[in-house]
């Protein structure tokens, strides 16, 4: 299943298959940090389908993916919802894990990144951002969609200045007060920017390629202990995506809720769709290791057959 490939036919129209016995199977601790993709775990977890499926789910909240990140290590939790990037990342700095399903970004159009240009900074079009300064955070998916997107659309490297502001609120008010020309961010601050004045000028959503995806990954010791709990897992997902897909705006307060949508732009905002359970594609995973190799982020070299196990979640046909 590629993961630049569209949904698959009848994902919507056919339930996921439920496993015969109710009987409760195990326990997984999953971190989340508040953001729009965690939209299919809240609302499996407010419809009860864990429970049915008989997996009892806990989504340990993180006020930071350095927190979440030092508890995946540590054990404390089973999985979380994360980013190939950082999947990578921890997997070589020690944390054994695999990559389960992409969650959101198995279509281009599921891409939740732009560069947006400050408001009265003038730059509306994407080779105007040569010599601009654009805020990021270094070694991150914002980093690489970045750079992929710049490359794509004709612009060196060497033609911006790159800054990195990590914590995404302060890259935002450097955005909005013209500290920078532009900045690289996610929802649901992007649509907040372009509220406040700012200017998409760049989305991976119409990108050429499909350059970003948040994951879900388990620790290889919940893989091998817990495999029948996370395949139960992936069936409530996939009923959650169903109902979402089939409703979207019904589930708009409790996004606003678990995902802190600014109050400016909850009443506007459209809430997006997710594909079911899925691998996500050779080649959007090796380039984003080779990314990172040649960066020198990380220290060798890990392969997709390593990295991503596909066995977990209910097949499409």
């Amino acid at each position: 299943m590629a993961g630049c490939g569209g949904k698959p036919q009848n994902a919507y129209q056919k339930e996921p298959a439920t496993p015969a016995a109710p009987e409760t199977v195990g326990q997984l601790k999953i971190g989340q940090i508040p953001t729009i993709d965690g939209l299919p775990f809240w609302v499996a977890a407010s419809k009860d389908y864990y429970r049915q499926q008989g997996v009892e789910v806990e989504l340990v909240r993180f006020n930071s993916a350095a927190e979440r990140d030092a508890a995946l290590a540590s054990g404390q939790i089973d999985g979380t919802l994360t980013d190939i990037m950082g999947a990578v990342s921890l997997h070589d700095n020690g944390t054994p894990l695999q990559i389960t399903s992409i969650n959101l970004g198995a279509t281009i159009e599921e891409g939740p990144f732009a560069i947006v240009s400050a408001p009265g900074s003038g730059i509306t079009k994407p080779e105007q951002l040569k010599g601009a300064d654009i805020a990021i955070a270094t070694n991150t998916i914002i980093h690489y969609v970045t750079e992929k997107l710049l490359l794509e659309n004709g612009i060196a490297l060497d033609e911006v200045e790159l800054v990195s502001i990590p914590q995404i609120p302060l890259r935002f008010e450097n955005l909005m007060s013209g500290n920078v020309k532009a900045a690289t961010l996610p929802e649901p601050l992007l649509s907040l920017a372009v509220h406040k004045g700012g200017t998409v000028v760049l989305n991976d959503a119409e990108a050429k390629r499909n350059y970003s995806q948040s994951v879900i990954v388990f620790r290889e010791d919940a893989v091998k202990e817990k495999a029948e709990a996370i395949k139960r897992f992936f069936v409530a997902y996939n009923m959650a995506v169903i109902d979402i897909d089939r409703d979207p705006e019904a589930y708009k307060e409790l996004l606003a809720t678990e995902a802190n949508l600014p109050p400016e732009i909850k009443d506007s905002w459209k809430v997006i769709t997710f594909s079911p359970a899925q691998a996500p594609g050779r080649t959007e995973v090796e380039d984003v290791v080779e990314w990172l190799l040649e960066k020198g982020y990380i220290s060798k070299r890990v392969s997709y057959d390593e990295i991503v196990n596909t066995t977990l979640y209910p097949q499409g046909e």
